[in-house]
């Protein structure tokens, strides 16, 4: 703690505290000497009165001599500080200002953004400064930081924007530091205008820049400091469009779609806000809704997409939530895109056509379901696929090996490269099977694990889903555990010890015995390929004493035809293909792997266009944006033949936006360190915090009171030791008077 007088030469008036003593000695009487009958009592009472009466005196002197000193005191305006000072706004100044771009600080209240309110306060800090200062302005969204002066700061101040996505605080934090740091001011002051949402921070790292702070602070006159200033409003009142969300991204044309969208209401009532919520497909309206949503309690809806949306386009939708105003509008609609896709072409290879009837009619049945056809199967025998161009597996999005006996070594050779190549190969094996075949070179290179021999005959069944996060099983996995269960497996393959697990390989489904039903092995690449085997034919035989009566999987219930429906997208990489975004995360589009192309333009919703640089990959392109601005988007590519090809993508504000959740002091002092800072919450805190740390703690006002409490006692000790004595009444009141002193006056 350090202390510094304001007015420093008026502690000078301290010396006054000696004028008492002054005028005592310069003003002292000669006592006057009388001449009295030698009375001993009266002489011994002179003696004590001598004694006390000096006592007195020189406490009401030093009593006098506290009073003046106390009060020259004062008027030097003692200030104390808990570190060292910043000075005055007159002192020249290198300033941060960092200012909260993030999208939360659009939020309103009493017409101003917060924005706004952090641009004023801006205004107000910069004002004051003299013209010989430097100012920086950082931005949390882009970074870049250049001293500028104080007028030329007012116009960057004025320019600001919120943005979708901006990069921590923190790290605009070190930057502003850093710049600070280096100036040759003799104060440095850096001020955090935001609304302390939570989301604008890296809670798990401190503000970049510290041991800059630090190393300034320890110097020899160093001199900074850093305001927190808080821009949020008392009470949030906000409804927004929590999700938007397609039941599937990509799907075939006649494909039953639907739109989850959820409606989240905030603020501190208890009675619902009744909304409107409205579906547009395509910039035309097509449903509509009136909810009521109670404060935290979020109102789902479901909207049906039609279903006459045409294969091989794009379609955009938005959901928008209108009724009464809201304080913060950009969650107030949410955007998603749809992919109509041609049906996925499946080659489904068997010995025998009933190998294959089962997966056949469960992928491309002959009434498709909704008049939707989301498989195209196609179907060899052995002997035709060992026959044909093996080129054309390419065209397939994925291929089936029921229960097949044997292929030669240039089939295999030609689906390990399928595979490699980012295809998907299911493999169902059965009686027919030969394990030698099966565990050649090249399907070793392939399959996730090596045939033994067929299990002898028991009643078990499929026993557990070993990851329900699986993509397989996400969506219905309690379910298919339940259902499974039930199908009753006469006979499975055993499967050959590994001396060592297979890399990339993992068990799926175990049966009740604990051995695997279905594994899994992946191929990484610039495309994902994988391999699916089942253990158990993917077939049945309706006598159950024949040697291809192994389960009775196709019949019991729906788990066959949902995961043989689920498999299919899953290989071919179908579900990856991500159309929907957040501002902030990477955006990358899955490209047809047999187009080349040579150029991509990209399009946003302020219609501006720039070029896209060509990807190394022929199978993604990595989309990267200036601006990530929510809305949608249009790639438009162009291929070696110049053909046009239309992508797309929907970019929406991150949600966490939207739940407007404050840093509290443990997680700031995370950030800054326990004493790193300085929070004000509101303009009249933000003059007071100031105030402390450039003047420091005056303790005027604690003088002055201690001046009264010596004032009094000084009163107090004058009438005490001076209060005349009292005298004998006219009438006689038989008193004597007091004896007079050998030494008065």
């Amino acid at each position: 703690m350090e202390m510094s007088l304001l007015h420093a030469g008026l502690a000078a008036g301290a010396a006054l505290a000696a004028l008492p003593v002054i005028l005592h000695l310069f003003m002292r009487q000669t006592p006057k000497h009388v001449v009295f009958p030698a009375l001993r009592l009266i002489r011994e009472r002179q003696k004590r009165s001598k004694k006390r009466l000096r006592v007195k005196n020189w406490l009401l002197l030093l009593a006098r001599m506290a009073v003046l000193a106390l009060m020259a005191l004062a008027l030097a305006r003692p200030t104390l500080y808990s570190q060292v000072p910043i000075g005055d706004h007159s002192v020249p100044t290198a300033l941060g200002l960092v200012f909260d771009t993030s999208l939360s600080m659009k939020y309103k209240d009493r017409d101003r953004t917060r924005l706004d309110e952090a641009r004023e306060r801006a205004r107000e800090i910069i004002g004051k400064l003299p013209d010989s200062s430097l100012v920086f302005v950082v931005d949390s969204s882009i970074p870049g930081s250049t001293g500028l002066s104080p007028a030329a700061a007012l116009k960057r101040v004025d320019e600001l924007t919120t943005h979708a996505a901006s990069r921590p605080l923190n790290v605009a934090m070190g930057e502003v530091y850093e710049a600070v740091a280096a100036a040759d001011k003799p104060a440095r002051v850096v001020y955090v205008l935001t609304d302390l949402a939570r989301t604008a921070w890296d809670t798990d790292r401190p503000a970049e820049g510290l041991d800059k702070v630090e190393k300034i602070k320890k110097s020899k006159g160093g001199r900074m400091a850093t305001f927190v200033v808080r821009l949020a409003p008392g009470e949030v009142h906000n409804v927004e469009v929590e999700a938007a969300e397609p039941s599937r991204e990509t799907a075939t044309e006649g494909e039953p779609i639907e739109i989850r969208t959820r409606v989240r209401s905030q603020g501190p009532g208890k009675e619902p806000a009744v909304r409107t919520v409205e579906f547009y497909i395509d910039g035309v309206k097509k449903n509509q809704k009136i909810v009521r949503i109670a404060p935290d309690h979020p109102e789902e809806i479901v909207f049906p997409a039609p279903p006459t949306l045409k294969e091989g386009e794009l379609h955009r939708g938005e959901i928008v939530v209108t009724g009464a105003p809201d304080p913060y509008e950009d969650d107030d609609r949410r955007f998603f895109t749809l992919r109509i896709r041609p049906p996925l072409k499946v080659l489904v290879i068997a010995d025998r056509a009933v190998d294959g009837n089962f997966v056949a009619a469960a992928l491309d049945p002959e009434v498709p379901a909704a008049g939707a056809r989301t498989f195209r199967v196609e179907r060899n025998t052995t002997a035709e696929f060992q026959a044909r161009d093996k080129a054309s597996l390419a065209n397939y999005a994925c291929v089936f090996l029921t229960n097949v006996a044997e292929l030669d070594q240039a089939s295999w050779g030609a689906l390990n490269g399928y595979v490699h190549q980012g295809g998907g190969l299911v493999i169902g094996a059965g009686n027919r099977c030969d394990a030698a075949n099966y565990g050649g070179e090249i399907p070793g290179q392939l399959l996730p694990a090596q045939l033994d021999r067929p299990s002898p005959r028991r009643d078990i069944s499929f026993g557990k889903v070993t990851d329900l996060t699986h993509p397989l099983f996400e969506r219905y996995g309690r379910d298919l555990d339940a259902q499974l269960v039930q199908v009753l497996v006469y006979h499975h393959w055993e499967l050959k010890a590994q001396a060592q697990p297979i890399e990339g390989t993992r068990t799926l489904v175990t049966y009740t015995d604990g051995t695997p039903a279905l594994l899994e092995r992946s191929f990484k690449g610039p495309r994902t390929g994988r391999v699916l085997l089942w253990t158990t034919p993917l077939a049945r035989n309706k006598d159950k004493r024949a040697r291809d009566a192994w389960n009775e999987w196709p019949i019991v219930g729906w788990s066959f035809l949902v995961l043989t429906n689920l498999t299919v997208p899953y290989l071919a990489g179908a579900d990856e293909a991500r159309l929907n975004f957040e501002a902030g995360q990477s955006v990358q589009l899955h490209l047809d792997p047999s187009v080349r192309y040579k150029s991509f333009s990209l399009t946003g919703p302020d219609s501006k266009t720039t070029e896209l640089t060509p990807p190394a990959s022929r199978d993604t392109l990595d989309v990267a944006m200036v601006q990530p601005l929510p809305g949608q988007w249009t790639v438009k590519a162009l291929t070696e033949g110049d053909r046009p090809s239309v992508l797309g993508f929907s970019l929406n504000p991150p949600r966490a936006e939207s739940r407007f959740e404050v840093m509290d002091a443990p997680r700031l002092d995370a950030v800054f360190g326990k004493d790193g800072y300085h929070l004000a919450e509101d303009e009249k805190s933000l003059e007071k915090v100031e105030g402390l740390v450039r003047r420091g703690h005056e303790i005027f006002p604690y003088l002055m009171l201690l001046i009264l409490i010596v004032v009094t006692f000084e009163n107090f000790l004058a009438n005490t030791f001076y209060k005349e004595a009292p005298r004998a009444g006219a009438a006689g009141a038989g008193t004597a008077r007091e004896p007079v002193s050998a030494s008065a006056a």
